[in-house]
C-alpha cells in the first residue's frame, strides 16, 4: 500500500512520534509511507531525526486550496491508496480530496470532549473512518454527535517489545546521574503541558520527600511548543527547595533506559489522555505504574493487581501511592510482573500495526473497485449497446 500521514501539529509529543514508527514500520515492511508536516514545526525535525521520510508543506491554515492542491498533486505522483489525517487543519485540509473520492481515515487521540455540536462535522462526513485510541472516545462520538459506530475503530496504542523490555541496564541512567543503585527512583515521562500533570506531581514529591529523603524523581520531557511550560515546572521545583532531588532531564531519546533505572512510573495527567505510550513503555519494561484515570487507563489497570489509580488532580493520592510502593516491595513487585504479562498479550507493536492495515486495507479496496466501476462504466458508455452487451454477458 501507499499511505500518505499528514500532521499540522507544531509540537512533538507521543502522538507524533507514534505516527513516525509507524511510518517507519510501514517502510520497512514492504508498503510505501510518507508524512507531510509544517516545516516550521518540530515534528519535521524530529521525523528526520528519526529516519522517517518526510515533506514540508504549509499547514497552518485549515482552508488553503493551493495546499489542497498540492496534496492532490502528491496522491497522484505516489499512486497514494490512503490518506492519514491526526489534527483538525491537516484534516479540513484533506477535506476536498476525500470529497473527490480519496480515502481519507481521522485519528483521535486525545478524549477532551468535541464541545460544540457543529465541530463533529468534519467527523461525520469528511472521513471514511475514524480511528480512536480508546473506547471513551467512541463512546462520546456515538452517544454525544450521533456518529455511526461502525465508522468509529478502537486501536490502542502499542510499543517496540523488544526495545522496551526488562533485561536492559538499569544502572546506565543512574550512572549518569551519579545516583546509587538503592536510591528511589520515580520517573515522569511525557511532553510538559498543563494536563499532563506535573506540577501536581511536584507537591506529591515534596510529601514523599518528607517520609523519604532517599527518594529521588525524574521529570523526562520539556514544554513542546511552549518553553515558558516547562519554566514553569522547573520554579515550582526551585520554590520547593527540591532541586537536587527532583530532577527534570529536558526531551530524550533514550526512554528505554530512564524506565529501567526506574523503581516506578507515575503518570499524573488531568486529562486529554487517551492511550498513554509510557504506560505501555512501562508495563513492557516491566515497571510498576501509577496512573491517574483517564483515558484507557481504568481499561487497562486493575487497582492493586497491575499497578495503581487515582484520582486526576489529587496529588495527596498520588503521594500515597507513591508511599505505598516503596513500603511494600511486594505489591510493587507483582504490579510491575502482571504489568509485562499484560503487555506481552496487549501491546505488540506488530500487532496493532496489523490491525490498522487491516482497517486501510478494507478502505483501499473500496476505492479501487470504484475505480474500476467507473472505468467499466466509461468503457460501456464507449461502446455500442449491442457490443457492451454482449461483454456484459459474457463476465
Amino acid at each position: 500500500m501507499n499511505l500518505l500521514h499528514l500532521e499540522s501539529s507544531g509540537s512533538w509529543g507521543g502522538q507524533e512520534y507514534r505516527t513516525c514508527l509507524e511510518i517507519n514500520w510501514l517502510n520497512a515492511h514492504g508498503h510505501n509511507a510518507w508524512l507531510i508536516c509544517d516545516s516550521k514545526s518540530e515534528v519535521f525535525h524530529k521525523a528526520k531525526e528519526l529516519g522517517t521520510p518526510v515533506m514540508a508543506m504549509s499547514l497552518r491554515d485549515r482552508i488553503n486550496p493551493l495546499v489542497s492542491f498540492r496534496i492532490w498533486l502528491f496522491c497522484r505522483r505516489h499512486q497514494v491508496d490512503l490518506i492519514k489525517t491526526y489534527s483538525s487543519k491537516d484534516h479540513w485540509l484533506c477535506l476536498p480530496l476525500f470529497l473527490l473520492g480519496m480515502p481519507v481515515t481521522r485519528a483521535r487521540c486525545i478524549t477532551d470532549p468535541l464541545g460544540k455540536k457543529n465541530r463533529a462535522f468534519i467527523y461525520k462526513y469528511g472521513c471514511a473512518k475514524i480511528v480512536a485510541d480508546a473506547q471513551v472516545i467512541k463512546k462520546e462520538f456515538i452517544e454525544q454527535h450521533g456518529i455511526a459506530p461502525e465508522k468509529i475503530e478502537v486501536i490502542g496504542s502499542a510499543v517496540d517489545l523488544t526495545k522496551f523490555s526488562p533485561t536492559r541496564d538499569p544502572m546506565k541512567f543512574r550512572r549518569e546521574l551519579g545516583l546509587p543503585t538503592d536510591a528511589p527512583l520515580i520517573a515522569n515521562i511525557g511532553m510538559i503541558r498543563p494536563d499532563k500533570g506535573q506540577l501536581n506531581l511536584v507537591e506529591a514529591a515534596n510529601m514523599v520527600l518528607r517520609e523519604r529523603p532517599d527518594a529521588r524523581f525524574a521529570i523526562v520531557g520539556q514544554g513542546t511548543g511552549n518553553l515558558k511550560l516547562g519554566k514553569k515546572v522547573r520554579d515550582a521545583v526551585q520554590q520547593a527547595g527540591l532541586a537536587e532531588k527532583i530532577i527534570m532531564t529536558g526531551y530524550r531519546w533514550d526512554t528505554p533506559d530512564i524506565l529501567a533505572a526506574s523503581n516506578m512510573v507515575v503518570i499524573a495527567s488531568l486529562h486529554t489522555e487517551a492511550s498513554p505510550i509510557v504506560l505501555r513503555e512501562a508495563f513492557a519494561s516491566c515497571r510498576p505504574v501509577i496512573a491517574t484515570k483517564v483515558g484507557d487507563v481504568p481499561e487497562i489497570i486493575t487497582h492493586g493487581e497491575n499497578g495503581l489509580i487515582v484520582e486526576p488532580g489529587d496529588s495527596n493520592a498520588l503521594a500515597t501511592a507513591i508511599l505505598l510502593f516503596l513500603s511494600d516491595e511486594k505489591l510493587a513487585a507483582r504490579c510491575a510482573a502482571n504489568g509485562l504479562q499484560y503487555a506481552r498479550e496487549h501491546f505488540c507493536f506488530n500487532r496493532m500495526m496489523e490491525a490498522k492495515l487491516d482497517v486501510d486495507l478494507v478502505l483501499s479496496e473500496g476505492k479501487k473497485e470504484s475505480r474500476v466501476h467507473a472505468s467499466n462504466g466509461a468503457t460501456a458508455a464507449s461502446l455500442s449497446p449491442a457490443t457492451a452487451t454482449e461483454l456484459s454477458s459474457s463476465d
